[in-house]
């Protein structure tokens, strides 16, 4: 008998519904994944845009800057003979100021505020209907009309404002206002649009990370926690899943609406007003500002430099740092008096040159699930650091600054401490005399900083003010230090009440409103320029503000989001908005301990080629980061220890060319894409953005990837000198891209032939070689 064949369908039918349920149960997976994830950090709503009728037309005179009204073309178009380009013209037959009220939701999540924002309703058609002279300036008026764009309609049409006036020559000043209709919805949030065209590039908005051309992006200009990963995966999912925490290439500490393009233009927004610069159309671009009335500047302009000096007559220059800090290394230490000693005698063996040490730990330190942490009490540990005053004397004598740490934050446990141990409360003292950001109900506002309560000190409050400049003085340079780190000064919560208004009104200020006070204390002190105070955060007139900046919390690890590799496009992107002497930290701040991943911690290797990326800075700078116990130290490991002594005397060595740039102009220390040396070589940009430039005749081809030893660079125009082998190359748009062996210890810096920072370097080498 033949046996009947076995059918396989049951295998099939339950082959089908194991795939039905393992499909079920990912998209489970993936909808509980999503559901836990954190909403967008910059949700703005779309740019409105509507038409322009002109019932006026004509030719005006604004100092050096010609304003037409063209009924031909449906435009404003502003000229001068400085400029390449019209410094603002309008996108044609278009509305180029729009309204809208908005409403937004926001979310903070330690420090990283998530903006939803949507607008209720636009007026976005406008009509110009007056123009008239006033003295030296021009005013334009006419009304917008609600187009039923926004949730709602059916809105009484808005009266708006715009005069133009030159501020100081190649600087023309618009003030814009759109008026509040009573009883009636009302704008907050106005748009201003200018043309580009384009393949025009724009560059600046304080410290980006991405491409050098910011084209096709909205950036705002609002200074937040910027996150943990900014988008690099899969650790970004990772840290959003756990705490909500990532962030992206829009969350900044480093902010400014300081820009230019490369037809050397600029339509900057001045005030301090949550705002946003929308450059994803391929025309024009466009000022979201939250508020009723703006001030912006055009500026007129043939360099790149020009730009920059425009704009200086608002937002001010910063001072060079001191003098020692040039001289060698200011290496981040901790764990009290006798590791301090300890610390510094390996870093003198292995013959590092140091200017100075930076105990941030100086308060008192805490441990929680992040790592090492600080006491939020501006008031020294005598416990942790006994016989503090021998420890300083004794550093000086070898030439070393003792450098501390400070922040607007106050905790009240830190300082329940100090009082327990013979010190200061600040905490209570601020509570007390009605110093601290409070709530809607008076109560303080205590804001959860991971493991652990901080409040605000009230930066609008004169009273608190003062007395916060005061404790700089007695606390923190008190103790003999010679500069310390301004950290944490992202803001107050935008529901807070403030001594002068909200949170939200003041929110995007407060990085300014930190410098001041900090800058009250030196000038008080009389040590203003002999210290050095670096801040983590800025806005647009913290060029004037702040001396000195560091690029914040950066990942100890490689990647062009977070680590190593986001360096040179956020020195190039900073320094392209004016925000010049900015460092950062040596080997990366945030370390972390993953569960599937590997660890995000940093070798020998990393901690290198940091510090040859952060070479052609103002200062030098190393940090232990968040789990020194975990990570390589310099201070720990005098083999390590010596090939750091390598750069930094190679740093050192750079101290007479820095001298010379900073003499020649207050932006001169700026560490520039090679294009700003260079606008005439507009491809340089998309093709040399990993390279850096201090002045005309340095340039730095970092090595940004690991186990590398040879790095490719496509040189501005020129011959150079490629400094560790002496070899000549040329540079250029004709010229090829250089490829030159760049082991760790021999950065690839190139000099321009024939310049005095080449001859300077030649001598150093030949006495490094004797040293060896």
């Amino acid at each position: 008998m033949t046996a009947e064949p076995a059918t396989t369908r049951p295998r099939r039918r339950r082959g089908r519904i194991f795939g039905v349920v393992l499909a079920g149960l990912l998209l489970v997976a993936a909808a509980a994944v999503w559901w836990r994830l954190p909403p967008d950090a910059s949700a703005f709503a779309p740019i409105p845009t509507g038409a322009l009728e002109l019932e006026v037309e004509g030719e005006w005179s604004v100092g050096g800057f010609e304003v037409v009204l063209d009924p031909e073309l449906a435009q404003l178009r502003v000229s001068h003979d400085r400029a390449l380009l019209p410094p603002w013209e309008t996108p044609p037959g278009e509305a180029f100021l729009t309204a809208a009220e908005g409403e937004a939701i926001f979310r903070d999540d330690y420090g990283l505020l998530r903006i939803a924002d949507t607008h209720r309703i636009t007026w976005t058609e406008q009509v110009v209907t007056r123009v008239e002279e006033q003295d030296d300036a021009l005013l334009l008026e006419g009304a917008l009309t609600d187009d039923a764009g926004g949730d709602v309609s059916g809105a009484a049409d808005v009266p708006w404002s715009l005069t133009l006036s030159e501020a100081a020559p190649g600087r023309l000043d618009i003030e814009v206002a759109v008026a509040s209709i009573a009883g009636a919805l009302t704008p907050d949030r106005l748009h201003l649009a200018a043309l580009l065209a384009e393949d025009e590039r724009v560059m600046g908005m304080g410290g980006q990370t991405g491409s050098y051309d910011l084209r096709g992006r909205r950036v705002p200009v609002l200074a937040r926690e910027q996150g943990i990963g900014r988008g690099a995966q899969p650790l970004s999912l990772l840290v959003d899943l756990a705490a909500a925490a990532a962030g992206g290439e829009d969350t900044a500490y480093l902010v400014s609406a300081v820009h230019l393009t490369d037809r050397f233009r600029s339509l900057t927004y001045r005030d301090t007003a949550i705002a946003s610069l929308d450059l994803t159309a391929t025309d024009r671009l466009v000022w979201e500002v939250w508020d009723d009335r703006a001030s912006f500047t055009a500026v007129a302009a043939a360099s790149p430099d020009e730009v920059l000096d425009v704009h200086a007559t608002w937002m001010g220059t910063p001072s060079s740092p001191p003098e020692w800090t040039q001289q060698g290394l200011i290496a981040g230490l901790q764990g009290g008096t006798d590791q301090v000693r300890a610390k510094v005698a390996v870093l003198q063996e292995a013959e590092v040159p140091l200017a100075g040490v930076w105990l941030q730990d100086w308060v008192g330190q805490r441990t929680v699930d992040f790592g090492d942490r600080l006491q939020w009490n501006w008031v020294l540990d005598t416990g942790r650091y006994p016989g503090w005053d021998a420890l300083v004397e004794d550093l000086a004598a070898d030439g070393i600054r003792v450098l501390t740490y400070a922040s607007p934050f106050l905790s009240p446990d830190s300082g329940t401490a100090s009082e327990r141990a013979g010190g200061r409360d600040l905490f209570a003292e601020a509570e007390v005399a009605g110093y601290l950001v409070v709530d809607t109900d008076g109560a303080t506002v205590l804001e959860d900083q991971r493991d652990f309560d901080a409040a605000l000190v009230d930066l609008t409050h004169p009273e608190a003010r003062e007395w916060l400049a005061d404790v700089l003085i007695d606390e923190v340079l008190g103790v003999g230090a010679s500069g310390f780190m301004a950290d944490f000064s992202e803001g107050p919560p935008p529901d807070s009440v403030l001594y002068a208004g909200d949170g939200l009104t003041w929110r995007a200020a407060w990085p300014v409103l930190w410098q001041e006070v900090v800058a009250d204390a030196l000038d008080r002190a009389g040590t203003a320029e002999e210290v050095l105070v670096f801040h983590r955060t800025t806005h647009s007139r913290s060029v004037g503000a702040a001396d000195a900046v560091w690029l914040g919390d950066q990942n100890q690890d490689w990647s062009h989001e977070d680590g190593l590799a986001s360096v040179p496009s956020l020195l190039a992107s900073a320094s392209a908005s004016g925000i010049t002497h900015v460092h950062g930290d040596v080997g990366g701040y945030t370390s972390l301990a993953l569960p599937v991943l590997s660890d995000v911690a940093r070798d020998d290797e990393l901690v290198l080629r940091w510090a040859e990326a952060l070479l052609l800075g103002p200062v030098l700078r190393t940090h232990e980061g968040n789990r020194p116990d975990a990570v390589a130290q310099p201070a720990e490991d005098v083999e390590l220890a010596r090939q750091l002594g390598s750069t930094v005397r190679l740093f050192a060595a750079l101290a007479a060319e820095r001298a010379r740039l900073a003499a020649a102009s207050p932006f001169g220390l700026a560490q520039h894409h090679p294009w700003w040396h260079d606008p005439g070589d507009r491809e340089l940009i998309g093709a040399a953005d990993d390279l850096l430039q201090l002045g005309p005749d340095l340039v730095l081809a970092p090595v940004l990837q690991p186990g590398a030893d040879t790095v490719e660079a496509r040189l501005p125009a020129g011959r150079w000198v490629h400094v560790p082998s002496g070899e000549v190359v040329d540079g250029g748009a004709e010229a090829e891209p250089v490829s030159v062996a760049a082991p760790v210890g021999s950065p690839a810096l190139f000099a321009r032939e024939g310049s005095l920072v080449a001859a300077e370097l030649a001598d150093h080498l030949a006495a490094e070689a004797a040293r060896r």
